[in-house]
């Protein structure tokens, strides 16, 4: 489907085709499970892109469909290449994405399958990502909503869990409150990898100075007073980051925290370095 998955199909070998519909499982699956990938395919999702756990209690798997919305992304789709910038559509993104971040041992849900359907002229039509459920976890946003004095648990889970993507080799450039899941006890998970990269940047002090702001900027800055959230920055900056180049750094946060910075501009962050103030 893209450049590389024709080359995982000795991870997901189990093949399950149903209607114009093909899946690549990396375990056998149970009756019960199949039964509800048919329903799932069978419907008509009105909204372009749906997530929601399979609806089988059994069988813990989450699964995301993606409507395909114009003929240039299912014929790029089609043909396994990126877009003129190098970079694959959202939805095939995630997919590589996630796939490398488990196989580190990155701590994401675990890829467990994927897909599409096509028209009947042949075209993809539909991207699926399936993934472990996440059982037990809420989101970080859904915590501090519920109790607000979680919040100083939520950003430390969170910065936490940033540094050990760091480890692994892992830049998630959409690590919000509602990306972050947490567990009743243990250490959080990422999800949702669609914008992040599998590699190294030269600008570590931009991209870390933009992650941090990001997630204050991302519906935190409502629980929490800009002043005792930079002083959690710091707290974490000494225990994680203490060789981060400062300058970039600041200069990064201090904008990130309080301007909208599109998907593509984060990308230029990571690659480039660059972010312009809109002040």
């Amino acid at each position: 489907m893209v450049g590389g998955t024709q080359n995982w199909q000795h991870e997901y070998p189990h093949t399950l085709r149903y209607r114009d519909t093909t899946l690549y499982l990396r375990s056998p699956i149970a009756s019960h499970t199949r039964r509800a990938f048919e329903r799932l395919i069978e419907r008509n999702l009105p909204a372009k892109r749906v997530s929601a756990p399979l609806e089988c209690d059994r069988s813990q798997l989450f699964t995301k469909r993606e409507k395909l919305d114009s003929l240039k992304k299912k014929w790029r789709i089609q043909r396994g290449i990126p877009k003129r910038n190098g970079m694959y559509d959202w939805s095939i993104e995630e997919l590589i994405n996630t796939h490398e971040a488990a196989r580190r041992g990155a701590r994401v849900p675990a890829l467990m399958g994927y897909g599409y359907s096509r028209s009947k002229l042949g075209l993809v039509q539909n991207v699926f990502v399936i993934t472990d459920l996440l059982a037990g976890h809420v989101d970080g946003l859904t915590r501090v909503r519920q109790a607000p004095d979680a919040i100083h648990a939520v950003l430390r889970a969170t910065f936490e869990l940033l540094h050990a993507l760091h480890c692994q080799g892992i830049t998630h450039m959409d690590l919000w409150a509602g990306n972050v899941m947490l567990p009743e006890q243990g250490l959080a998970q990422a999800i949702d990898l669609e914008n992040s990269f599998s590699g190294t940047t030269a600008y570590t002090g931009e991209t870390l100075g933009f992650q941090f702001g990001f997630f204050y900027y991302r519906e935190i800055y409502r629980y929490i007073t800009e002043a005792d959230y930079d002083a959690a920055v710091e707290c974490a900056l000494a225990e994680y980051f203490p060789d981060v180049q400062r300058t970039a750094f600041d200069r990064v946060y201090a904008l990130a925290k309080h301007q909208d910075i599109g998907r593509l501009e984060r990308r230029e962050i990571f690659t480039r370095g660059v972010l312009e103030s809109r002040w």
